[in-house]
Order: C-alpha cells, then structure tokens, then sequence
C-alpha cells in the first residue's frame, strides 16, 4: 500500500512538473465530430474539466487566478466523465484533493473538506444556502458547474441557516461549494438519454432548451429525469423522479435567471455507516461490500419544491444591483437502522440498535439585495459589493425509536433479527421543532494596486433561533472577517494569501446537576483558516499549490471535581496541510486531473490536557486522486481514476486507538461519439471500483464510519434530435 500511495503521490506531482517544465506550445484542441454539441471553450481551460471563472461571493464570478484561495470550477464534462448519477455526488468532488467522499451509498451526501466533515447542507444553489440536506444534493444531470472553495471566504457570500449541516448553523470553515444550474445555449438543443447502471438501474433523462425573442435574449432550459432500479448493493434500491426548469433573460442593462422544480427522492436500504466497540490496534477486515445490513423496509424518502431567483440590473457603466431569492419546501420520512450499527473485535454486532421511523418537514426562505460597482481614488481601484440578507426557516420532526437489543449477527454472515423486532415503530404526525430568523450585512471591497489584489470582507450575522418544544430562545450577534491578497506577476502566474472566521451558534448547557452552568446559553463556537500559496495557468495545466492552517472549537466537558462540570467551547481541533493540485490538456490527445493533500489534524485543549496532540478522528494524513481522458482518435475517449485515502484513526476504548486502513479503488471508462443520420450520438460505460475492494471509509470528526460499495456498472447512451 506504500508503493501505492508513493506512485499516486509522485502521479501527482510529476504531472505538475511537466505543466511548470514542458517547452512546448499551448496543444491544439482535438478535432471535432460535425454536429456533436460540445462546451463552450472560451468559458473552460484547455481540457475543458475547469472553468475559467468562479463565484467570488457577492463580487460575482472572478477569474480563478486573481482569488486569493484555493478554488476550482470544475465543468460539466467532469462529472460526465467520472460520475455515476446512482451514486453521491461526494464521487466526482474528490477529483478536488482537498474533498474525501465519506460515503458511497446514495442513502447520505457527507464529504469531509480539508477533514471536516459537510454534506449537502453546506452546498449553494446559484450562489444561495441551505436549500439541500444530508440525504438531497442537486442531482447532477442539471448542473453546468461546480464551484468548490477549500479556502477562506466564510464573508463572502452572506449568511447560512443553522440547517446548514452537521455544525449547528456554522458557515464552513474549510470552504464553500456553488453549484450552478444549466441554462439554455445559443443552439437548439434537443438531447435524450438513456442510463443504466447497477444490478438493474435504469434511467431516462430530457433535455430540452430554446432561445427567442430579440437578440435570443430569452432562454428555457428544461431537464427531467426518471431513474428506477437495484444498485450494485443488493437489496437496495434508488427511486429518482424530478423536473427542473431553468428560465433566463437578458438584456443591455439586466440580466435574469429563474431556476425551479419538483424532486422525489427514495433510497431504498444502502445504509452503511457503523461504529466500533472494540479495542483492537486495527478495524476488522472489510466484509464483502455486496452483504446488505438492512432491514426489508428499510427506506428513505424526500419530496418537494425548490426554486431560486438571480437577478441583476445596471445601473450606470460602474454599478449594478442585484438581489438573490431561494425557496425551498420538502417533507418526508424514513425507516432505517436508529444509529450505525456498532460491532466488537470479532466483527459481532451489539445490541445497542433499533429500528427508527422519523417523519420530517423543512421551510427555508431566503433573500439577498445589494450592491455592486467600482471606482478609483488616485492609482487604486476600488470593486465593492454590499448586500442585505434575511433567511427565515422552520422544522418539523418526529422520530419514534424501538427498544435495542434486537439485532444480532456479524459482519461477515450478514445480520440477524430478534423475533420481536417487528411490529416497526410507526411514522408520526411531526411536531415543530424550531423557527430561525437571521439576518444578516456583508461588506467587500477588492482593492487593486498595480499588480496586487487585497480582498476586504465582513459580515455581520444577527440569529433568533426559537425551540418551539421548550421555549428556549438563543440570540447570537457576531461578525465574520475575512480578507486576502493576491499578488499577480504574470497573467498567468499569481501568490496569494487570506484569513477568514466563522462561528456556530451558540448552544445551551444541558439541565441536571452534572453541570455547574446547567441551562447557561455558550457563545458561539469559533472557527478560522489561515491560507498561502500560489497558482500557475500554463501550457494548458492550472496548478495550485497551498498551505493552511485551520483550526474549530469543540464543546468539551471541564472537570471541576470528580462529580462536577463545566460545558464549554475550550477544545480545539486544528488542521494543517499541504494541497497541490494540476488540471488540464497535458497534451494533445491527453487531459489530467491529479491532486494530492497532505492533512495533520490534531486535537488541542482537550478535557484536562489527557487527548492534546491526539489525532482528529477519521482524519487521513495522506489522500489523492489522479483522473485522465485519453483520446486517440476524436471519436473515442477512454478514462480512468484512482482515488487513494490514507489510513485513519478513531478513538476506542480508554484513550485507545484504532486504525481504519488505507485504501485505493479505481474507476475505468469509455466513450464513443459519432453520428447517425445526422443526429449526434454518445455512447459511455463507466466501472466505479473496478477492483471490487472491500474497504472502509473514515468520517471526519467522527468515529462512525462507512463501507464501500460494489463495484458498479453503468452505461448510458445520449442522442441529440
């Protein structure tokens, strides 16, 4: 596994060296199919896996080389090329060194950035929060890019709800991640595709979108998708109906775009998170990752509406407003194991689990009004943004849990139900839970000097958060700095450095005589990043590389005496690493994607000084992905990914250790393209975990973890009418 991890690493690295190296002349794009609809170039770098842009908060999109952090746009054809829509979408957001998928089972969305753990909470719709959760991402057959942010720019983009993941309402410390929706192109476009994938997955996708009016300054983009079948896990089924539509208008002095849709989402099994009981220096050996731990009703289902409004008005040749609205309502429910499902030494289950059935139901509102305009004072120009926001949420949940001790059977036989596991708990009526208000002012200002780019960012966040089950009231009030700056000797060559915080919200100590500020409301939990580095756009690579230091404040129990106290935000988790990473046309017939990260988590301030310097769990220290498309001929594409995680460790035990090992998988395809009478053809096949490797998947922060998946087939075919 050494050897491994040196030949992705030095994959990694040397395909950097030839960007920074080769004497040779920007390649020539391979030649085209007559007909075949193809990207934009003009909008992606050579190898079209990147975009040229990305979103820089409210300042709108920005060329990736004058941000000053780690971040990347990657196109629509890398999620062609190395996604399965079967699968979480964390499976083409680790072609980004900084992202480890946590998870390969459709049922969850988690992720961990720079180890932190996130999920489709932390992911924006056109430049809007909160509108997905740890079951929902955008589906990935309606996304045009994806803007991933490893990096500090918490006071960019204005406030987030505390829905918005698994850090009670922190606006991410890592990073952020935008995804941008499809709109129509200037062409005509008429496309069907058929998928299957799986043991029996199969699915249907439309796509449809016209320009009209004067100048085509109307657009409508329309997607739907169909997707009904058993995953490569059997017994486990994915049930996917949705339609979108995407509507934008432009003019000389305003620019609109309405996004919005109906989704229905059902897993049914794929859970796959566990944790361990044991003491042993390593995790048992991965079972086979075909044996399903799920029970027969075992599922999991969302349905709602979402829509998202962007809008944009000039107002001189120097200003413009804009405002940003997001709509999100969604119920459903779900019959899974209560918690994951915790095994001994021996790969035994335990007995602490339970069948769970939860009703929920979600309302998100969100808006966002400002400004946006430049001007000069002597040799310095200024670029500022301003801009209001005000979110509004509300949540209703009921979970009914069975007693434990009614599940047996071990890892590697399969598992076991007492007699009396059945009747399952029944679904509820939901009681509201909590109402938030928040409101929130970001200020920006990209001051340019010569060469040198300083960014100026904070936001000033104002939370009401009311538990409608017991009264309590929390009211936080905090700023949110962020700044940086970029230094750019060469258009194609820039230095940069930045800083950012971002704070939860605040919690309420837990009532009982355990401790001595039982029912005291704690300030929020703070977070910052420190981040240097420096990017290289040539001969047809974009290379970054970057060094941080990150560090997150955890609630810790402060012995007073041997029965006595006190809850607070005293330890730490601190993340410092080293990202590279290497995008782009290496040559003619051959585009790269590779990237590397080298990550120390330690924990500081722990309860009594007993865990400082003890790892974070789940965290690996060496992870990288290396990803290519070789075509030979301009019909004929092949591909290939390998992902590499290190190995990791979780507490277990009394201030015991265990190791969760490394592991690698890889992923093969092809593609053809040609055309039959006159309609543009492609035909794909992708083999997710071509290996078929059994092997476990580490959580950031978290001592749970997941199993893979099986390999998975998948083979579509797309025409253009």
């Amino acid at each position: 596994m050494n050897c491994l991890k040196a030949v992705l690493l030095m994959g990694a690295a040397s395909s950097c060296l030839v960007a920074v190296g080769a004497q040779a002349q920007e390649p020539v794009p391979a030649g085209q199919i007559e007909g075949v609809v193809v990207l934009n170039t003009k909008d992606t770098l050579p190898g079209e896996l990147l975009q040229r842009k990305a979103k820089l908060g409210i300042q709108g999109d920005r060329s990736i080389m004058a941000i000053p952090y780690s971040q990347q746009s990657i196109s629509e054809k890398t999620l062609e090329l190395f996604h399965d829509a079967t699968l979480p979408l964390g499976n083409v957001l680790q072609n980004n060194p900084s992202i480890r998928s946590s998870t390969s089972s459709p049922m969850y969305s988690d992720f961990s950035m720079r180890g932190v753990n996130m999920n489709g909470n932390h992911m924006m719709l056109n430049g809007v929060p909160s509108l997905f959760s740890q079951f929902t991402t955008p589906p990935s057959h309606v996304i045009e890019r994806i803007d991933i942010t490893s990096g500090p720019n918490a006071a960019l983009n204005g406030v987030n709800m505390s829905n918005n993941g698994t850090d009670s309402g922190a606006t991410p410390a890592p990073g952020t991640i935008n995804v941008v929706t499809k709109s129509a192109p200037e062409q005509d476009l008429n496309r069907v595709t058929g998928a299957f994938s799986g043991r029996s997955s199969t699915g249907a996708y439309v796509d449809v979108a016209r320009r009209f009016g004067a100048d085509k300054s109307w657009g409508v983009r329309a997607n739907g998708e169909y997707l009904r079948g058993g995953l490569s896990l059997p017994g486990a089924e994915n049930n996917a109906g949705n339609f979108f539509l995407n509507i934008d208008r432009r003019d000389e002095r305003s620019a609109t775009n309405l996004f919005g849709g109906y989704f229905d989402l059902r897993i049914d099994g794929g859970q796959r998170w566990f944790t361990f009981s044991g003491t042993g220096a390593e995790l048992p050996n991965a079972p086979d990752a075909k044996m399903n731990y799920d029970f027969p009703e075992t599922t999991k289902l969302q349905h709602g509406w979402v829509a998202v409004l962007n809008h944009e008005y000039r107002l001189s040749d120097d200003w413009s407003a804009f405002g940003n609205f997001g709509f999100l309502e969604k119920s459903g429910y779900k019959y899974n194991a209560g918690a994951a499902l915790r095994f001994n030494d021996a790969g035994v289950f335990q007995t602490a689990n339970a069948s769970n059935a939860q009703v929920e139901a979600t309302q998100n509102y969100y808006f966002q009004g400002g400004l946006r305009g430049s001007f000069n004072t002597g040799g310095i120009k200024h670029s500022v943004a301003v801009a209001l926001d005000r979110a509004f949420a509300k949540y209703w949940n009921d979970t009914n849990t069975a007693p434990t001790g009614r599940i047996a059977g071990n890892l590697y036989t399969g598992i076991t139900f007492a007699a009396n596991f059945r009747p399952l708990p029944a679904l509820r009526k939901p009681l509201r839970q909590w109402n938030e208000r928040i409101v929130g002012l970001t200020l920006t200002d990209v001051v340019s000097i010569g060469k040198f780019d300083v960014l100026l960012a904070a936001s000033q966040k104002n939370e009401d958060f009311y538990n409608a089950l017991n009264g309590q009231r929390i009211k936080n009030h905090n700023i949110l700095p962020t700044y940086g700056i970029t230094y750019k000797a060469t258009p194609d060559f820039s230095v940069y450095a930045g800083h950012t915080e971002s704070f939860s919200r605040g919690a309420m100590v837990a009532a009982g005589a355990r401790y001595i500020n039982a029912g005291a409301i704690l300030e929020p939990v703070k977070a910052s990043q420190n981040e240097i580095g420096a990017k290289l756009q040539r001969w047809g690579m974009l290379t970054t590389l970057a060094a941080f230091d990150m560090d997150q404040q955890n609630l810790i129990d402060v012995q007073l005496s041997p029965v006595l106290f006190r809850r607070d935000a005293d330890g730490m988790n601190r993340y410092r690493g080293i990202e590279l990473s290497t995008v782009g046309q290496l040559a003619e017939k051959l585009t790269v994607t590779a990237g590397g990260l080298y990550l120390n988590a330690e924990r500081e301030k722990t309860q009594g000084d007993l865990l400082n310097s003890r790892f974070v769990n789940g965290v690996s220290k060496w992870s990288s992905t290396v990803g290519f498309e070789f075509r030979p001929v301009s019909s004929v594409g092949l591909t290939g990914r390998a992902v590499y995680n290190g190995s990791a460790f979780i507490d277990s035990g009394t201030n015991g250790a265990t190791k969760i090992p490394s592991f690698v998988s890889f992923d093969v395809g092809a593609n053809y393209r040609t055309v039959v009478a006159s309609h543009p053809i492609k035909i794909s096949a992708m083999v997710i975990n071509a290996g078929n490797k059994d092997y476990w998947m580490g959580r950031g922060g978290s001592t749970t973890f997941g199993l893979s998946m099986p390999r998975t087939f998948s083979l579509s075919v797309q025409a253009d009418f």
